[in-house]
């Protein structure tokens, strides 16, 4: 073959190459279908209220979730915990943006079985966090047994007064759900205690109101040990026992973990805090919505262990890590 001619092939076939190059990225998108990149899974975290240390941890949490699957969450809350009507309208409408799930800390049980019934006829999978739902379904339940929660406490006022003396049980309106079951756990708990007497008491939902509450309660009667069921009652009661020279006299057990909470308890003001772990609950709830909504399996209850802190043993390092989580 004449140089000339094997110069012309050699050409030809180095266009037909790049040609080739062109054109592959038309045939891929071609044999591909033409389709776009996924959207992002996208989960709606809707919490009990914006404010306060426990639930910024529970979406601390959540948030890690978020890196760790790579999906999209958005956040709704009430104006406060007792706005049970203005949650419940926030979570219909997240309903009509279609999520692929929906993380769920609600302020009440029964209210809330019209949107689990939407749900699941939208075909939305729910993971209730933080209180158990038993109006409707769900695919999960992430948080604490609050009965065994509240038997916690009461077994501990039980041995700070060596099974003798006069109790007031204190619950907020924000208590909810789980006011109510952890206040059946003391309840149950105490009903084992011959020589301990009970009584309740509450107060509107925010620590002015509760302390407002204690304050009158001293000055009416004798009290040897008050039990309170959420951060608002805890804190008010023990504002109110400082101002009142009887922190330490009379004793305190309180749920949650506020800085606040924690300053009162080095202070001696409070004996002992019920303290959940916010963050694992905010975390796992995103985890098991990402898996429900790939319809994989998830388990139907994950209860979080509960730590009982006191002053001897809120700076120990593995109650650090849960009164002070870090991403």
């Amino acid at each position: 073959m004449a140089k000339k001619q094997w110069r012309s092939l050699m050409i030809g076939g180095a266009l037909l190459v790049v040609a080739a190059v062109l054109l592959l990225p038309v045939f891929i998108k071609d044999w591909a279908g033409d389709k776009e990149k996924p959207e992002e899974m996208t989960i709606q975290l809707i919490v009990r209220t914006s404010g306060g240390d426990y639930w910024t941890n529970v979406m601390m949490g959540a948030e890690a979730a978020v890196k760790e699957f790579g999906v999209t969450m958005h956040v709704s809350a009430p104006e406060g915990e007792a706005d049970v009507e203005g949650q419940l309208a926030k979570a219909m409408r997240t309903l009509d943006t279609n999520p692929d799930a929906v993380v769920l800390g609600a302020n009440e049980d029964e209210a809330f079985a019209p949107f689990l019934a939407e749900a699941e006829k939208r075909g939305i999978p729910v993971i209730a966090i933080d209180s158990l739902l038993a109006s409707g379904k769900t695919a999960a339940y992430v948080g604490t047994d609050n009965v065994a929660a509240g038997q916690d406490a009461a077994h501990k006022m039980a041995e700070l007064l060596h099974g003798e003396g006069d109790v007031v049980v204190m619950n907020s309106g924000m208590g909810g759900i789980n006011g109510r079951l952890r206040a059946q756990g003391i309840e149950q708990a105490l009903a084992s205690y011959s020589g301990i007497r009970t009584e309740e008491l509450s107060c509107a939902g925010d620590a002015a109101d509760c302390r407002k509450q204690v304050a009158a309660l001293l000055q009416r009667q004798d009290v040897n040990g008050i039990i309170t069921l959420n951060t608002p009652s805890s804190e008010g009661a023990a504002i109110a026992l400082k101002e009142h020279g009887a922190g330490g006299k009379v004793k305190l057990v309180g749920f949650d973990s506020s800085p606040e909470l924690l300053e009162l308890l080095q202070e001696e003001q409070i004996q002992a805090l019920v303290v959940q772990n916010p963050f694992t609950i905010g975390y796992l709830g995103v985890k098991y919505a990402v898996l429900a909504a790939d319809g994989e399996r998830v388990p139907e209850r994950t209860e979080l262990a509960r730590k009982l802190i006191e002053k001897d043993n809120m700076f120990w390092r593995e109650n650090q890590k849960l009164l002070f989580p870090v991403v």
